[in-house]
Parts: C-alpha cells; sequence; structure tokens
C-alpha cells in the first residue's frame, strides 16, 4: 500500500470519527489509537515486545506533555513580568527556570529513547524513527485540509 493510499485511508478514518458524535472522546484520542495501531503493524511487534515498548512510548508523550504545560506557565509568567516592568533579575530567574526546563526535558526524553533502544531491533529502531516522522507530517497534512473543507 503506497504512503498516499495510507495517508488516504487515515484521513478518512479521522474524518469519519470527527464525524461522530462523541460522548468524551476527543479527536486526539482517535488519532492515538491509529498511531499505535500502525506503530504495531510498522514495527512488526512481538506481544512481548508491545507490552514494554508502549509504556515507554507513553512515557515520551508525557514528557512532551509535561514540558508543554510548564513552558506555557514560564512563559505566562514572563509576561506578567514584562507588563509589571520587572527588574532583569527577576525576568533572568524565570528564564533560567525555562533553560533548566528544556535541559530536564532533553535529559528524561534521552534516557527514556535508551529505555525504547533496549525493546527494540536496530531496524526496528530505524522504522519507529522514519515512522514518527512521517506520522506527524501526515497529520499536520490531515489538519490542514480538514481546515482547507471547513472554509466556507
Amino acid at each position: 500500500m503506497s504512503t498516499r493510499q495510507k495517508l488516504l485511508i487515515l484521513l478518512g478514518l479521522i474524518v469519519f470519527c470527527l464525524a461522530q458524535p462523541f460522548a468524551d472522546d476527543d479527536p486526539r484520542a482517535i488519532i492515538e489509537k491509529v498511531k499505535i495501531y500502525r506503530l504495531t503493524q510498522e514495527l512488526d511487534l512481538t506481544t512481548e515486545q508491545a507490552i514494554r515498548f508502549f509504556p515507554k512510548l507513553n512515557d515520551l508523550q508525557k514528557i512532551e506533555r509535561n514540558f508543554g504545560e510548564e513552558k506555557m506557565r514560564i512563559i505566562h509568567g514572563l509576561k506578567g513580568l514584562l507588563r509589571e516592568h520587572a527588574s532583569d533579575e527577576e525576568i533572568l530567574d524565570e528564564v533560567a527556570k525555562f533553560e533548566e526546563l528544556q535541559k530536564d526535558k532533553l535529559t528524561r526524553q534521552i534516557e527514556t529513547m535508551k529505555e525504547i533502544w533496549q525493546i527494540l531491533t536496530p531496524v526496528q529502531r530505524a522504522k519507529f524513527l522514519i515512522f514518527r516522522e512521517e506520522f506527524n507530517r501526515e497529520i499536520r497534512e490531515m489538519i490542514k485540509q480538514i481546515k482547507k473543507h471547513r472554509k466556507p
């Protein structure tokens, strides 16, 4: 199956899912389910690998989510400090918090990736890196297409 066909199928699934009335389901949850299914297929994970791999993948996502939340908190704080014409020292303290947050994120990501590498074969590692890049690109493209079709 070509990449274009996969993209069309995925886009169709997402559009279909978005058109359905959901109680509490979030489109991100649907995308996540598709991602898990496709990753399992692409990497040809064994049951044992899947049991160990997906919690680590979830850890990576939590690291990113927590970073995003904390980053926004710091950015909001910086905006407040600038509005209040805070001292350079206060601003530098907040900037230092941001730098520390970035260092922590990178350290945690590297450690988690090392754990993932212990689970996957070299071929699976390469496929995982390629998948992440291509899947994210596909999602961005689908979002563009959906936005384009929603405009009157």
